[in-house]
């Protein structure tokens, strides 16, 4: 007898009485997984690709709450058996993705999962989205704990959502039996839609978005949405097979929703407010509306997206899913992002491993070859067994890694916080020095002007050293700035008189200056305070871990391209040449690297001011 084919992650539908699988569910899910692989391969070619996910999470409250309802009407539903499905679907190839990646990095580069424990028990434990959120919430977590099993915050949703889903469903029964099932399917939608409201309610302009993104009180709406398609489904009095009649404008709003979802996957930016504002929402009752006209059996819709190709991609997105983001992740961690065909190189890997997980999944599962290898060759066979004997080898190096691993990352966090203290302990006597040496030269020489300097905490890390090479300077530097503080801080040094002529900014590695309007704004809003008759010299970013590093680089040196008072040093330039001077957390310079940081800075000023002087004076040489 041929195995039931997966329609959704950790669910599958069966053939029930008087039901017929429904079809188009594997192109759905195909255009969802597409559209989150382009994201996390392309994040800044395709910045919408993320909304698949909201896809995704309809698509599973639909099958969820399909496959219940109709069990529920055949009386073949059991809460023993539910629990065993899902964990027979999701555990087998997580569990396998976790553990060869961490045996991986064990042998490569054994620092990614040095505390991967935790992450990894929120992982198997279904939480890591709000794992994810504790983490970020701390800037030093944040920049320790860099991780390829990130995405894995969308597991964490499903499978609260899985263990929940026998109590709603509860819910909806209970209604039902009072005031009758379409009661029972509105007051559901009418849950789904109250808690659409919490997104744009909690969200504020300027604070990080993360909190909206991961959260699971602020996603479900999209799984209620769709268990409410699910059970109108499951009890429509439609007959199976029939076909009802279609329209051509129910045709036509499909071909413009489809293309309303690729010109999201492209245009519509995450750092975008009005994604939070109602834009996610509209996109979700948008995949529902196509769920419903691709589920309903008088269109065609749904065999048009049952073709080969697609049946396929959507059959295997889980796999896709679970195996993308550590091998991108493994690739940019060993600098192989920069070979050419990479992308191609990525992707081969990932559907190599989605076939191979996925066999050795269902050989789990039913303690046999899975039906798609029986009756190949046994040369074929060989081959798989071989595989599976290595991947097996590597996982057991990544459960060692795992078991071994610290609870946390404290070493490193603690020693750049204590050195971090220190600094800033230090920063504020020299500059309270520094005001009063400035404000001397200032009575006796009104028009003197010095050099300013407004950072984050690679900054602050470096004051010291700073203050050494360059002597009178002021520097404002503190922990976890980001961008937009960059503007208060310069109009707090103005109204201080401490804002000379030269300025040097150190900002960008806590967050994004530029792919974003919010952050471009700000970027701008700075520059335009500083003015064009400020000399400012803008350090670029070295965080191999942030996906916002070449992006933020690109834009500091497009902006010193444009602007002739704008002029770029070379942070990540030198850095990247000598890992040797940065602390454990891989973004901070050690004692070694303050002070080839302070001295780069000091460098490129001398030089570019030196090379000004020389141009009034007309005494600079021709270039060959």
């Amino acid at each position: 007898m041929k195995r039931n084919h997966d329609l959704g992650v950790g669910y599958s539908i069966k053939r029930y009485r008087n039901v017929t699988r429904l079809q188009g569910l594997d192109g759905l899910r195909a255009l969802a997984i597409i559209g989150v692989t382009l994201f996390h391969m392309f994040p800044e070619q395709v910045p919408g690709g993320y909304m698949g996910v909201s896809l995704f999470f309809v698509l599973t409250g639909f099958l969820l709450a399909y496959t219940t309802g109709k069990e529920w009407m055949d009386g073949k539903f059991n809460l023993v058996r539910y629990y065993v499905k899902r964990i027979k679907r999701i555990y087998p190839s997580m569990v396998l993705m976790l553990l060869v990646s961490a045996g991986v990095f064990y042998f490569y580069a054994p620092d990614v999962i040095a505390a991967i424990r935790p992450e990894a028990e929120s992982v198997l434990l279904g939480y890591n989205n709000w794992w994810q959120l504790e983490q970020n919430a701390d800037y030093f977590t944040r920049i320790a704990n860099a991780s390829p099993f990130t995405h894995l915050w969308f597991m964490g949703i499903e499978m609260q959502y899985y263990a929940a889903w026998p109590l709603i469903f509860l819910l909806f029964a209970g209604i039902s039996s009072i005031f009758g099932k379409k009661i029972g399917v509105v007051v559901l939608g009418v849950i789904g839609l109250i808690t659409a409201g919490l997104m744009p309610l909690m969200y504020i302009q300027g604070v990080d978005i993360t909190r909206l993104y991961y959260g699971t009180d602020t996603r479900v709406y999209a799984l209620l949405l769709g268990a409410t398609l699910g059970l109108a489904k499951a009890f429509s009095a439609e007959k199976s097979g029939a076909r009802s009649g279609s329209n051509a404008i129910s045709y036509f709003a499909f071909v413009v929703f489809l293309g309303m979802t690729i010109a999201s996957y492209m245009f519509l930016d995450g750092q975008n407010s009005i994604t939070y504002q109602g834009g996610m929402l509209v996109m979700t009752l948008m995949f529902c509306v196509m769920l419903i006209l691709v589920v309903d059996k008088g269109m065609v819709l749904g065999e048009l997206l049952d073709t080969p190709l697609l049946k396929w991609i959507g059959k295997k997105s889980y796999g896709i899913f679970l195996w993308q983001y550590p091998v991108i992740f493994f690739f940019s961690h060993m600098g192989w992002n920069t070979i050419a065909y990479y992308p191609v190189l990525e992707l081969l890997i990932i559907l190599l491993l989605t076939i191979w997980s996925d066999a050795v999944s269902e050989t789990i599962i039913w303690l046999k070859l899975p039906y798609s290898w029986q009756g190949v060759a046994k040369a074929q066979c060989a081959v798989f067994l071989m595989v599976t004997l290595v991947g097996c080898s590597i996982a057991a190096f990544g459960f060692k890694g795992v078991a071994e691993s610290a609870a946390a990352k404290e070493d490193i966090i603690s020693e750049l916080q204590m050195r971090l203290q220190k600094e800033a302990d230090e920063l504020e006597r020299h500059n309270q020095e520094a005001y009063e040496l400035a404000k001397k030269q200032q009575m006796e020489q009104v028009n003197l002007n010095g050099i300013a300097c407004i950072g984050d905490s690679v900054m602050l890390g470096s004051a010291n050293s700073i203050r050494k090479v360059l002597p009178g300077c002021y520097i404002d530097a503190a922990v976890s700035r980001y961008v937009g503080d960059g503007l208060e801080a310069a109009q707090l040094m103005d109204e201080q008189g401490r804002l000379g002529n030269v300025v040097i900014i150190a900002l960008g590695t806590n967050g994004p200056i530029a792919g974003g309007e919010r952050y471009e704004e700000q970027t701008k809003a700075l520059l335009d305070y500083l003015g064009p008759n400020r000399q400012i010299f803008w350090v670029n970013v070295y965080a191999p871990h942030v996906k916002w590093q070449n992006t933020n680089n690109a834009y500091i040196a497009k902006m010193a391209a444009e602007h002739s008072n704008v002029h770029l040093i070379d942070w990540y330039g030198l850095i990247s040449q000598h890992p040797e001077w940065l602390s454990k957390d891989g973004v901070h310079p050690d004692d070694a690297g303050i002070v080839q940081y302070a001295q780069l800075l000091r460098n490129r000023v001398a030089e570019t001011l030196a090379e000004q002087e020389l141009a009034e004076k007309g005494t600079i040489p021709e270039q060959e």
